[in-house]
Formats: structure tokens, C-alpha cells, sequence
């Protein structure tokens, strides 16, 4: 098992007990980001999703990997209401053929954050 990335830090400064990335057996998993800009979340959902997947983007370029290699996203959204505008910025950074994913309405740790994003990528990119 090889762990990828630099320690994580929370709100107030304190060091988070995880990993950015965990590689095993060809799969990387990539723990939930959210669109952290300088400790805050900000923004709508469009803005918030964007920003995340740009966060996962840099973890998975610092492996030498990219959005092609993800094959399984689990999503969690604070607001049902949100969910055509994050399916549409999720359709443009991820294209066909998608990923399995998993998405769920739950509060998140952050306030103001309204979308987390975990994935697990493959040094077998989905499309050849």
C-alpha cells in the first residue's frame, strides 16, 4: 500500500487523521474533497462542483493519473434540489463511459459546503 499526498489540514489548523490517497493493487482511493478554497466553502453547487472535481484532478495528476482512470464516485449532496446542476457539471468532467456511482442527500461536516465527492481510480483508464 503506497499513500499519496501531503498531510491534510481542517478547520482551525489541526492535521486530519486521513489520507488524500491510498494506492493498492492498481486502484488509487481517493478520500471525499470538497471546494475548499483557503479553509472556507463557497459558492453554488455549479461553482462547489467544479472546484471539487479540480481538487480530485490535482491528487490524481500528482499519481500520474487523470479523470479517465476513475471508475466508482460516491457523491453526497446537501440539497436534492441541487442535484441537476452538479449531474451536469459531473457529465461534462467525467464523459462516457461513466463511472459507477453512488449519490445521497446528507449534511456535511463543513458549513456552507453542498457537495463531497470520493473516487476510486484504476491505472486502467475506463476508456482505451
Amino acid at each position: 500500500m503506497k499513500i499519496h499526498g501531503k498531510p491534510l489540514i481542517g478547520p482551525g489548523g489541526a492535521v486530519l487523521p486521513l489520507s488524500a490517497a491510498v494506492e493498492t493493487d492498481g486502484l488509487v482511493f481517493v478520500s471525499g474533497q470538497l471546494a475548499l478554497v483557503d479553509g472556507r466553502v463557497e459558492g453554488d453547487i455549479t461553482a462547489q462542483t467544479e472546484r471539487t472535481f479540480d481538487a480530485i484532478s490535482a491528487i490524481l495528476e500528482s499519481v500520474g493519473m487523470g479523470l479517465d482512470n476513475v471508475v466508482k464516485a460516491t457523491v453526497w449532496l446537501t440539497d436534492p434540489g441541487d442535484f441537476n446542476a452538479f449531474n451536469s457539471v459531473y457529465a461534462k468532467r467525467l464523459s462516457a463511459p461513466f463511472p459507477a456511482r453512488s449519490c445521497v442527500v446528507s449534511q456535511l461536516v463543513l458549513p456552507n459546503a453542498r457537495v463531497e465527492i470520493e473516487v476510486v481510480a484504476s491505472r486502467q483508464p475506463r476508456r482505451k
